[in-house]
């Protein structure tokens, strides 16, 4: 079960030892000097927060004395994606992430981060403050890959287009709308692969920013594959191309 750290001052001391937190719940009506500095703290290591009602901390605590405030401590470990594709570059390989825009799915990301590490990538990099949280399920799904693959997450994707394109790498990203097809796409270079939740997709200031739009013909009139399944597809492309 994923351990959980409550109260005011325990939060606070799991920030100040570096820990991997995958998320902070707090109480909805908290104001003042606490919630800001949380606030602050979770932006700066990139740790999604969730505003709630006190049923819910309840819920997550068993009724335990919370203070209107639980954080989940992580499974896995967290990097910064600049160390990871600087370390790509500097060992002479090409690198290759696979960006997650919103995905809330557990097992989706899990899949994912199964594919992701099998072909080869670099890099898993998870965008959104909704975005699902890695649990056990995550783990299960991934068959542990997502244990050994370095994961990273932004709470700004627009940002992070513009850091992967400054840092190198070519970014593409999927869309149901007229684009090219996989296999038309260079994917031999440095490249980022992103990916929307299903039922949003990608922003369209996303898709005006990347370099590249793809889609994955249909050959039926069914327009919609499972987001691990896509991302499955173009991992296989890449690899391909640099085979």
């Amino acid at each position: 079960m994923t351990d959980l750290i409550y109260g005011r001052n325990a939060v606070i001391e799991a920030f100040d030892a570096g820990l991997d937190i995958e998320k902070v719940f707090v109480l909805n009506n908290i104001r003042g000097e606490y919630e800001i500095k949380i606030r602050n703290l979770c932006k700066v290591a990139n740790v999604p927060l969730a505003k709630v009602p006190e049923i819910k901390l309840n819920e997550l605590s068993k009724y335990k004395a919370h203070q209107g405030i639980i954080a989940m401590i992580s499974p896995i470990k967290y990097y910064e994606f600049q160390d990871i594709i600087s370390s790509a570059f500097d060992q002479g390989r090409i690198p290759l992430v696979v960006v997650l825009d919103g995905v809330t799915d557990v097992r989706n990301i899990g899949a994912i981060a199964r594919s992701a590490y099998y072909f080869g990538a670099d890099a898993l990099i998870i965008s959104g403050n909704f975005a699902g949280s890695i649990n056990e399920d995550t783990v299960k799904t991934s068959a542990g890959a997502i244990l050994k693959l370095s994961v990273c997450r932004t709470s700004s994707l627009l940002s992070l287009v513009s850091n992967l394109q400054s840092s190198g790498l070519k970014v593409v990203a999927t869309s149901l709308k007229d684009s090219i097809e996989p296999e038309k796409s260079d994917m031999k270079e440095p490249l980022a692969i992103i990916l929307g939740a299903e039922d949003k997709g990608l922003h369209y200031k996303v898709l005006e920013l990347v370099d590249e739009v793809i889609k994955i013909p249909s050959f039926n009139d069914f327009d919609s594959l499972n987001v691990s399944v896509a991302a499955g597809i173009l991992l296989y492309e890449c690899k391909k191309q640099r085979s």
